[in-house]
This record gives structure tokens, sequence and C-alpha cells, in this order.
């Protein structure tokens, strides 16, 4: 074979989507120290080197409305836009909206590996039906469900972090619905930078292992109380 019949293959993706709650209970030191833990996580990805493949980030946003801060991207070079905090948590319309990024092909493409979404809330979903939310029988949330049961978003692997005595856990425990990963408890804003030192050492992680698709694995759990680590 010539070289000019030779064409080199584009490394596979790791695609990680960010869902961040941007509601107004965030506004002041929690959204500001989210900011600073996106930035410290992409500056931590840009910096790791002898991985078999590359990552991508995307930041939802879900505060009043759904915003796609930033689409998915190469992480090299990118330059986050700040998220400010603002109204209502429309947290089943962000759920979609990752779902849609997911499933289409030209976003993630067909040789990425199994994505990972990030959930962060210090609250509960408002556009969530109200009789689920008092029985905390999640299984029936529409928008829940279909992010679990899409083609590839279900195979995704899912990690939350709960931040404050008003987060519902109950939530986010379904949101993961893998009783091998913990959901993470903060009880203040100090706990999100924590948080996603854990998520990005998690995602190094699959991506320098046998298999990155393998996506119930996740590393020990450092710098965190034993009751903030919720089974």
């Amino acid at each position: 074979m010539g070289l000019n019949s030779y064409v080199a293959r584009e490394l596979r993706a790791l695609p990680i989507f960010v869902l961040a709650d941007a509601s107004g209970s965030m506004y002041g030191e929690k959204i500001n120290e989210l900011n600073l833990a996106l930035r410290e996580m992409l500056n931590s990805l840009n910096n790791v080197d002898d991985i078999r493949g590359k990552f991508k980030l995307s930041v939802i946003s879900f505060g009043g409305s759904v915003k796609i801060v930033q689409p998915l991207a190469d992480i090299e070079g990118l330059v986050l836009s700040e998220l400010t905090a603002i109204g209502y948590t429309p947290m089943g319309e962000a759920f979609d909206v990752v779902k849609g990024l997911i499933e289409d092909r030209n976003i993630v493409s067909s040789r990425s590996y199994f994505p990972t979404i990030v959930l962060i809330s210090d609250g509960i979903p408002t556009d969530c039906p109200d009789f689920i939310y008092k029985s905390k029988n999640y299984a029936g949330w529409k928008q829940l469900n279909n992010l679990h049961s899409g083609e590839r978003s279900s195979k995704s692997q899912r990690l939350a972090l709960g931040i404050g005595a008003d987060a519902d856990f109950s939530m986010l425990k379904a949101f993961i619905n893998n009783t091998e990963i913990p959901v993470i408890k903060s009880k203040d804003a100090g706990g999100i930078s924590k948080f996603f030192r854990w998520v990005t050492m998690s995602t190094v992680a699959r991506m320098n292992s046998i298999n990155p698709n393998v996506t119930s694995v996740v590393p020990p759990i450092f710098d965190v109380d034993a009751e903030d680590i919720i089974i």
C-alpha cells in the first residue's frame, strides 16, 4: 500500500456531558465554585498523557431554560463560558436535550466510546410531575425513563452530585440507575471541586482501561466522608 493510500484514523473520543443546575438557588458561591471546578477539570484533562483516545466536552445548563452552553467539542484549546444562575430547575428538559445529542451520530460519532453524563443539582426538578416526586417513583418519569432507554444514552456512564439538604437524592440515585456507582453528597459549595476531581479520575481511568466502554466501574472516592457517599 502506497503512502497516498494511507489515511490516519481519528482518535476515538470519550464524550463528557455536564448537566449543570443553574437555577436561582445556585446563585453566588455555588455557581462560582461550579465554574471553577469545570475549568479545573478541563485543565486536568488537557494535561493527561498516553491515553488511548481523546476527550470531548459539552456543558448543558438548566436554570429558567435549558441551554447548550458548550456544544460537544475537543477539549484542546477549549475555553468555557461562565455559567450564571437564574430561574427554575427544568431538569427533565435537560435530560431530553442530552439524550438528543447522544443519539445524534453527527454529534457523537459511532466510533466514540460510551459517553459520561455528569449531573449536578442542589434542588428538586421543577418539571417532574408532582405525583412522581411525592411517591419518589422516578421510574415513571417519562424524560428520565427516555434517557435510560435510548439506544446509546442507556449505555452512558452516569455520575451525580447533590449539593445541600434540598437536593433530591432519590432522584439522583434514579438518574444513575446503577447500584455500583454512588451518588455523592456535599453539604455546601466546597464539595463541588472535590466531586469534579473524582469525575476527572473516573474518566481518565476509563480511557486508560482495557475496555473504555465499561461504564459500571469507578475508582475509589477520595476526600469525601463516608456519610456523603450514598449507595
